[in-house]
């Protein structure tokens, strides 16, 4: 007998087949995706150690620390595979992640940010929430977060000095980062200058007073100190957030021809002359040995006119309109008096720190003094702790204003690192010192050059 397969044992060996791969498959299952969350977030910090990154959720605004491992995604906005450590603190992404085991499933640097690097020229006022960077305008969201060396700041810390970039979407900021900072240089032993010049790089050019504290972009420099038979120059380094002492004593002092004079007036915005000739008393003045006549004149007073002597190195002379001038060669001293036209500037916080404005030593916290209009830089310092430095935008509203300024944090001391819930820009609060009547701890950036 002959066995003939028919069509129909071909289909039924086809279907056991099927059945056979059917199971196989079955085996096999798809895994189900676990990131079931999404989120658009700003990087704050990635610990490679810990296998950890620290990053900021806009919509829910709050702070959360995700895993990661080998089968986590990170992508650039191209698609392109990146490593955990090539993110930055200030990048914007999209991620999936779980969020009852707080792992990442995927990490991609938003296509829809833009990112501005080594911006010069920019005017960021936060107490209004708006920015310009070069000739663009951008809003500045409430919850923009500011790193610097990959530590949150407040951005009241940013100076005009500061070389910055900027990650937001639209026209709105949502991270700024400090791509080049400030560090300070200290001027000690410096009496042979004392109302000279300071030349450091193309950067500052100052006149010297005593007891001053200069901001400096970091950097390394060439100084040029330009004084009463003194033309020399040194070599030094800025480092961020670091004091550079400059040590003037290896200066040959030689027997004066001129004094140095320091003239504290009052009122503050007197027109002074000496021998007829005007001069500004905000710096010292460099005089010739002898006797010297000095004019008063101010809006509201008679006009006064005294005679003094040049007899050392440093004289101060004291007028108040409303008093007999003294003249006496004791060291300078802060102005202490009533600013009736322009009113005050108080700093009542921290205690006990040294306080500079726009380079210049005005006391120790609390220090009251006179108040002029304009953008200025506030340095605070502190032996054993790290020296920072604030921009305050002062009114012409002839209101005495108080500034309370965040504690010095202690040199070595614990970082903060990784765990911000973001700065608050909007109003006039800097880290959570709010507006309340005249007393003012909101601050406004201006700055330089473009992108």
């Amino acid at each position: 007998m002959c066995l003939i397969l028919t069509g129909c044992s071909a289909a039924s060996m086809a279907q056991e087949s099927g059945f056979e791969s059917a199971y196989e498959n079955g085996a096999n299952e798809e895994q189900v995706d676990i990131y079931t969350s999404a989120a658009s977030v700003i990087i704050q910090s990635v610990d490679e150690a810990a296998h950890v990154i620290n990053m900021y959720l806009v919509d829910r605004n709050e702070s959360k620390a995700l895993s990661f491992d080998g089968t986590t995604r990170i992508q650039d906005k191209y698609g392109s595979a990146m490593t955990a450590v090539q993110l930055c603190s200030g990048d914007i992404a999209d991620i999936t992640y779980n969020s009852e085991l707080e792992r990442l499933g995927s990490v991609m640097l938003s296509d829809e940010a833009w990112r501005y690097e080594d911006v010069e020229k920019y005017n960021l006022s936060a107490g209004n929430g708006n920015a310009t960077i070069g000739e663009e305008s951008y809003s500045i969201g409430s919850n923009v977060l500011v790193f610097s060396d990959g530590k949150p700041i407040e951005i009241s810390e940013i100076i005009r000095q500061d070389v910055l970039s900027f990650q937001g979407k639209g026209h709105s900021i949502m991270s700024i980062s400090v791509d080049k900072g400030h560090g300070y240089l200290n001027l000690k032993n410096e009496d042979a200058v004392l109302g000279g010049w300071i030349e450091v790089g193309q950067t500052v050019i100052s006149q010297i007073a005593p007891d001053m504290l200069l901001t400096v972009p970091e950097g390394s420099y060439t100084v040029r100190l330009i004084a009463q038979g003194v033309d020399e120059t040194r070599e030094i380094t800025i480092e961020r957030n670091k004091e550079t002492v400059l040590d003037l004593g290896d200066i040959e002092v030689r027997m004066p021809e001129k004094g140095i004079v320091v003239f504290q007036i009052s009122p503050s915005n007197a027109q002074v002359y000496v021998d007829d000739v005007q001069i500004e008393t905000v710096y010292p003045v460099r005089l010739a040995m002898g006797l010297h006549r000095i004019t008063v004149k101010a809006g509201g007073y008679e006009p006064l006119s005294k005679y003094f002597q040049v007899e050392g190195e440093k004289t101060t002379v004291k007028i108040s309109m409303e008093e007999e001038a003294t003249v006496s060669g004791n060291s300078i001293s802060p102005t202490e008096e009533a600013k009736e036209n322009n009113g005050t500037i108080t700093v009542a916080a921290p205690l006990n720190v040294e306080v500079y404005q726009d380079n210049l030593y005005m006391g120790i916290a609390p220090v009251t003094y006179g108040k002029t209009a304009g953008e200025h830089t506030i340095t605070l310092r502190k032996t054993g702790y790290i020296t920072r430095s604030y921009t305050i935008n002062v009114e012409d509203d002839k209101q005495d204003v108080t500034y309370a300024f965040p504690d010095l944090e202690a040199e070595g001391g614990t970082s903060t690192e990784g765990m911000v819930n973001g700065n608050t820009v909007s109003g006039n609060t800097v880290s959570g010192n709010t507006v309340s009547g005249n007393t003012v701890s909101g601050n406004t950036v201006s700055g330089n050059n473009a992108p």
